[in-house]
């Protein structure tokens, strides 16, 4: 496949003109259908940093600033409001399914699960995984085939020197293990940077969990067997990526300004081509969503990954939501893009859309 610059195909270029309960969408033979749509007046604090489907259908959402929240096609509900009894959380770094359930971790080592019950959520025990001294700041939770798998940045040891770290990516760990479990993924003698900012996406395929970083096109096979990295898969991109700089996420002294903290984070989301969601779409492909950098013609593209094959895109699709997740051939997608970071995206709206192939 070849692209012309800004990342339209030669030859096959086509521009689909839709309307009503379509959008427009530049495309390899493939265009968006929308086909359903939720609306809802409650507002919640974005950005997003985690969404998927629970075992009822209902779209869970990770908001940064607000927490985890349950979005159906009738209402919103708030899921563990700030508080210390069963149904609360004093804080949520992020949530995953568990065996029908959810998890909330409170903490990278304590766990508190939620059922559905009707329409709502409530507390029904807490899982205490064991854990070393050191620090880990988790991103992402996977919970697969009686292990929890922990994306982010997790501390080996103390520092090797005043700058050096040792980390993992990835730590494996069972959820009634009495060891520690594993870390994967090390990075040994490192500069210590703000890497644990970096948003982390681990998906279930076959035998292994895919793990992908917001800011690499890469994908790492992780065996479910082994705990190794099997094989990895670099990702061809489309003309108009942009690539985050080295040192972007180094060590900065803010004095105590938090807007020009947020400014930061709304620069490293949005001017650099950030993969914003990966999921699995019919088996064997690979869907993933970043940002274009450009309003035109969409802020974000879809791209389409045949696993089995060498890497390169086999569609490309621009659109203005935000991906959340897909079942069954439906793609979930948040109205204009991640609140608090696209000014559009200003309302608990969601559109759902089917990919059609010509």
């Amino acid at each position: 496949m070849r692209f012309l610059e800004g990342g339209r195909p030669m030859k096959r270029l086509i521009v689909v003109f839709l309307t009503a309960a379509m959008i427009p969408a530049l495309v390899l033979g493939t265009r968006l259908e929308r086909i359903d749509h939720w609306k809802h007046e409650q507002m919640y604090w974005g950005p997003i940093s985690g969404s998927f489907l629970d075992s009822a259908g209902d779209l869970i959402l990770m908001f940064r600033k607000s927490g985890p929240v349950a979005v159906s096609q009738d209402k919103t509900t708030a899921i563990a409001p700030f508080g210390q009894s069963p149904d609360e959380a004093t804080q949520v770094f992020t949530v995953c399914e568990y065996r029908g359930d959810l998890a909330l971790f409170e903490d990278v080592n304590k766990i508190k699960i939620f059922r559905r019950t009707g329409k709502t959520y409530h507390g029904e025990k807490t899982i205490w995984l064991k854990r070393d001294p050191f620090l880990f700041l988790l991103k992402t939770a996977l919970f697969v085939n009686g292990r929890f798998f922990l994306a982010g940045v997790k501390m080996l040891n103390g520092p090797v020197s005043a700058e050096k770290v040792d980390i993992a990516n990835l730590h494996a760990i069972e959820e009634d293990s009495s060891s520690p479990g594993r870390s994967i993924i090390l990075e040994r003698g490192i500069k210590f940077d703000r890497r644990y900012e970096i948003e982390r996406f681990l998906i279930p395929y076959g035998n292994d969990v895919l793990y992908i970083k917001q800011s690499e096109p890469r994908i790492l096979f992780i065996s479910q067997k082994t705990l190794g990295v099997e094989k990895t898969l670099e990702l061809k991109v489309p003309d108009f990526y942009k690539s985050l700089p080295r040192d972007f996420y180094a060590l900065k002294n803010y004095q105590g300004s938090l807007s020009a903290y947020l400014l930061d984070l709304d620069t490293w989301a949005k001017s650099y081509s950030a993969i914003t969601k990966a999921v699995l779409y019919e088996n064997n492909f690979l869907l993933i969503q970043m940002r274009t950098c450009r309003e035109s013609p969409g802020r974000f593209a879809l791209l389409l990954y045949d696993l089995e094959k060498d890497g390169s895109p086999e569609e490309i699709v621009y659109m203005d939501d935000l991906l959340l997740a897909e079942r069954d051939g439906r793609l979930y997608c948040y109205q204009n893009g991640n609140p608090d970071l696209d000014e559009e995206a200003d309302e608990t709206a969601i559109n759902i859309y089917k990919l059609i192939k010509k």
